[in-house]
């Protein structure tokens, strides 16, 4: 008579051959397009074999260091050649998913940037430092609120982004991290059509008087290339306040031109930086 065994079957790390914790973490890398330590380990069953996979795959070029307890996987094609990783979803790895592509990094996702950068950036609650990879720089933006996700299909990925109305009123709030006025300017007529909701309720939840003058003003620059309802307006001239405003930063310390519809104090030279609009 057989006998059949009773004991269950594991197929934990510690029961795998060494080659077999490699191929499973390698596949895992290549699906994700990152890898973290910890997800190597949960693969493996122990933090040394792990570590030690993660080196082999390293040697062998399928596995790509980004930083301690980060590493890119290399398709099996590229290996042993100039590869580059995708730095939207790097970044989104590095802080942990916590938060989304901004500024002008959403720019880029969305489509409509003017240019492309060598700078990333990505907000979240999580406090961490800037570095730099493959001649990348990357930001993290400390965002107390991250309100106004979406997500967008990049390569194959799903990757979180601030969505157009965010977007658009980022932009408007730290023109520094998104190329610069002339360069946002340019960017921001691909957002055709916006939505008067979110737009208000964004600005709602910045509570910044002065967003509403320098936001209405902008609408109005790009009104021919974006659907701007006359409604959305009329709601925005209601919040104009008493109080001049900026529409850049630093320019307190010069001259502008006052424009007073929205009570924005604007470059004296913003028809030449507007002109290809």
């Amino acid at each position: 008579m057989v006998q059949v065994s009773t004991k269950k079957i594991t197929h934990d790390g510690n029961n795998m051959r060494p080659e077999s914790i490699q191929h499973r973490i390698y596949l895992t890398a290549l699906r994700n397009r990152i890898i973290t330590l910890a997800e190597a380990k949960a693969i493996a069953g122990r933090d040394a074999s792990a570590r030690m996979a993660v080196w082999r795959l390293s040697q062998r070029g399928e596995l790509l260091r980004i930083r301690e307890g980060l590493y890119a996987a290399v398709p099996p094609e590229q290996v042993g050649s100039e590869f580059e990783v995708d730095r939207y979803v790097l970044i989104d790895r590095f802080a942990g998913k916590t938060g989304a592509l901004a500024y002008h990094s959403a720019l880029e996702l969305h489509g409509i940037a003017y240019s492309r950068f060598n700078k990333v950036f990505y907000i979240t609650k999580k406090r961490m430092k800037p570095f730099s990879f493959q001649d990348i720089d990357y930001h993290v933006v400390l965002s107390t609120d991250p309100f106004g996700m979406t997500t967008v299909s990049h390569d194959g990925m799903k990757v979180p982004v601030t969505d157009k109305e965010r977007t658009f009123l980022d932009c408007i709030r730290r023109p520094d991290l998104c190329g610069g006025f002339e360069e946002y300017i340019k960017s921001l007529d691909g957002f055709t059509l916006l939505s008067p909701v979110r737009l208000l309720d964004y600005l709602e939840r910045f509570d910044e008087r002065c967003l509403y003058q320098r936001a209405g003003l902008i609408l109005t620059i790009l009104k021919g290339r974006i659907r701007v309802q006359d409604d959305l307006l009329d709601v925005m001239r209601s919040r104009v306040g008493p109080t001049r405003c900026y529409l850049l930063p630093g320019m307190e310390q010069g001259g502008g031109v006052h424009v007073k519809e929205w009570n924005v104090i604007v470059p004296e030279n913003i028809q030449e930086m507007i002109r290809f609009v």
